[in-house]
């Protein structure tokens, strides 16, 4: 039951989270003085929904957690009810009428302040009573799939109104990518930043564009590297996004008979399918040139001659300029 009501939170906060993102867009929320609040209350939601997530991924089944999901789920509820009615007061009066409307101002500011001041005590009462492990508690590989998990939601979660500042770095982008070129050797491209300036989300939001990307390529792979990596899992993820899950069982299936599953055999399955295939990759989360040099030894084929991309997300400027010997990457500013 727990699972269900944790579920059913991490719903309605993915909901709230849109609903407060385009609110905090509006101008009315600036002229009115309650931008800050709504932007805090989204913030804070992303938070409760990265801990929900990790209580599904652990399967928890406390009963302080039930009633704290339940908390989360009313919350929810009341954040999309004032945000909803402050957006029909937006929509119902031109910008002049509602400034000069102090007591409505005076409503809809103390509505949000409170809602604010909810979040606020949610949230901390996560941490008060420890209902859901933290992340320092964890162990590296349970931590780098947790971030990981964190990252990817986080990057589809984002709501338009957010991503205003972004059209100019995805333009940037995708001139580097530069599908058109259909021919040539494999392209590598890489996208430099500080943790947090939202290298995943551009990437991410590039990567899903049918328009932009999916037309042009026979198969995509969106692949998380991190510090810490199962090679071997690597590789089997990568032959079932670019060549099919059942590419994989068969070969799984062939191997039955041997001992141990080894690298070589996964990296020699990946090489041969993708020898004629035009491919889009992205490496997220790149950390070392030793990683690097890994992957791009083993698991693709250095005679493919048919446009395809390899783009790398990394914190690390020197890494991206060894990786590519076109300089081509660009270093990415916070864009909010």
């Amino acid at each position: 039951m727990a699972e269900t009501v944790v579920s059913m939170a991490r719903t309605l906060v993915s909901s709230a989270i849109r609903k407060a993102a385009s609110a905090a867009a509006d101008e009315a929320s600036l002229l009115l003085g309650v931008q800050k609040e709504i932007w805090y209350i989204k913030d804070e939601l992303k938070t409760i929904q990265a801990f929900l997530r990790a209580a599904e991924v652990d399967k928890k089944k406390d009963e302080l957690l039930k009633v704290w999901a339940e908390q989360v789920q009313d919350l929810s509820y009341d954040i999309e009810d004032c945000l909803d009615e402050f957006k029909v007061h937006v929509k119902s009066q031109s910008l002049s009428r509602q400034m000069l409307k102090l007591g409505d101002r005076h409503w809809i500011a103390v509505r949000i302040r409170n809602l604010k001041s909810r979040v606020e005590e949610v949230s901390n009462r996560n941490t008060r009573y420890s209902l859901i492990k933290s992340i320092s508690s964890r162990s590296t590989d349970e931590r780098d799939s947790y971030m990981e998990d964190i990252r990817n939601q986080s990057a589809n979660n984002i709501d338009d109104a957010e991503l205003v500042g972004l059209a100019t770095p995805k333009r940037e982008l995708l001139k580097l990518i530069d599908v058109s070129s259909d021919d040539g050797p494999t392209k590598v491209i890489c996208v430099v930043g500080m943790g947090g300036l939202g290298k995943t989300t551009l990437v991410r939001k590039t990567y899903e564009s049918k328009e932009d990307i999916l037309r042009y390529f026979s198969c995509c792979a969106w692949v998380t590297v991190s510090q810490s990596f199962d090679r071997k899992e690597i590789l089997k993820d990568m032959i079932r996004q670019l060549l099919g899950a059942d590419s994989l069982d068969k070969l799984l299936k062939e191997l039955q008979g041997k001992l141990l599953v080894q690298v070589h055999h996964l990296a020699d399955c990946l090489v041969q399918g993708l020898k004629e295939k035009r491919y889009f990759v992205v490496l997220d989360d790149l950390w070392s040139i030793d990683a690097w040099n890994w992957i791009n030894d083993i698991a693709f084929p250095k005679n493919n001659k048919s446009g395809s991309r390899i783009l790398i997300t990394t914190r690390d400027t020197g890494l991206a300029e060894r990786c590519t010997s076109e300089h081509l990457f660009t270093t990415l500013n916070r864009f909010k």
